[in-house]
C-alpha cells in the first residue's frame, strides 16, 4: 500500500525575469546601459544611412565616437570605460570604423577625457560639450596620423580631419538631452 506523501514530482518552474535576483536599482542600471547601447546603434544607423552622404570640404559627421565620448564623460571613468570598450568593439564589428585600431583609440581617449572631466570639471552641458570637442579633435587627429603613417591618405587632407570633428560638434546640443535623460535612469552613479 503506497502512501500519497512518499513521492511527489517537483513543481514545474519557468525561467523568466522574476526569477532573476536583481534589485530595483540593478534593473534600472541594466535598463540605462541597454538604452545607451540602443541609442548608439541608432546613431550608427543614422551615420551610415544619412550622415555619411553629407560631405563638407572632405569631412563628414562622425556621430558614434562622439556619442561614446559623451556617455563616457557623463558616466565617469569607472563605468564609462567598460561602455567605451564594448561600444568601440561593436562599432568596429559593424564595419563603419576605419580600422581595428579604433578599439584601443576610442577606449583610451574616452577614459582619459572622463578622468580629466572628473578631476577638473563639474558635470554639466558645457563640460560634456568641451570634453566631446576635445576628444573628437584628438580622435580625428589620431585617425589622420594613423592613416598617414599607413600611406592611406595625403598630408594635404589634414583639414578634413578637423572639419569632421567640427561637423560632429553640431550634433552635441541635439543628443545631449537624450544622453542626460538616459543617464538619470536608476539614479546617480556617483556623487561629485
Amino acid at each position: 500500500m503506497a502512501k500519497d506523501y512518499d513521492f511527489r514530482p517537483d513543481a514545474d518552474t519557468s525561467v523568466n525575469l522574476d526569477k532573476l535576483l536583481l534589485t530595483q536599482r540593478q534593473r534600472f542600471s541594466l535598463l540605462r546601459w541597454a538604452l545607451y547601447g540602443v541609442f548608439c546603434l541608432g546613431g550608427l544607423l543614422l551615420q551610415d544611412a544619412v550622415l555619411c552622404r553629407v560631405d563638407v570640404q572632405g569631412g563628414c559627421m562622425d556621430l558614434v565616437p562622439c556619442l561614446i565620448f559623451m556617455i563616457t564623460a557623463l558616466q565617469g571613468a569607472e563605468q564609462g570605460s567598460i561602455f567605451a570598450l564594448t561600444a568601440a568593439i561593436l562599432y568596429d564589428c559593424a564595419g563603419s570604423a576605419p580600422g581595428i585600431y579604433v578599439i584601443p583609440l576610442i577606449t583610451a581617449v574616452a577614459v582619459l577625457v572622463a578622468v580629466l572631466r572628473q578631476a577638473c570639471l563639474r558635470r554639466g552641458f558645457f563640460s560634456i560639450a568641451l570634453c566631446a570637442a576635445l576628444s573628437m579633435f584628438v580622435y580625428e587627429s589620431a585617425i589622420f596620423g594613423i592613416l598617414l603613417f599607413m600611406g592611406q591618405t595625403l598630408p594635404q587632407r589634414w583639414n578634413s580631419a578637423w572639419i569632421t570633428a567640427a561637423l560632429t560638434m553640431i550634433a552635441v546640443p541635439v543628443v545631449y538631452p537624450v544622453v542626460r535623460a538616459i543617464g538619470k535612469i536608476g539614479g546617480e552613479a556617483w556623487k561629485e
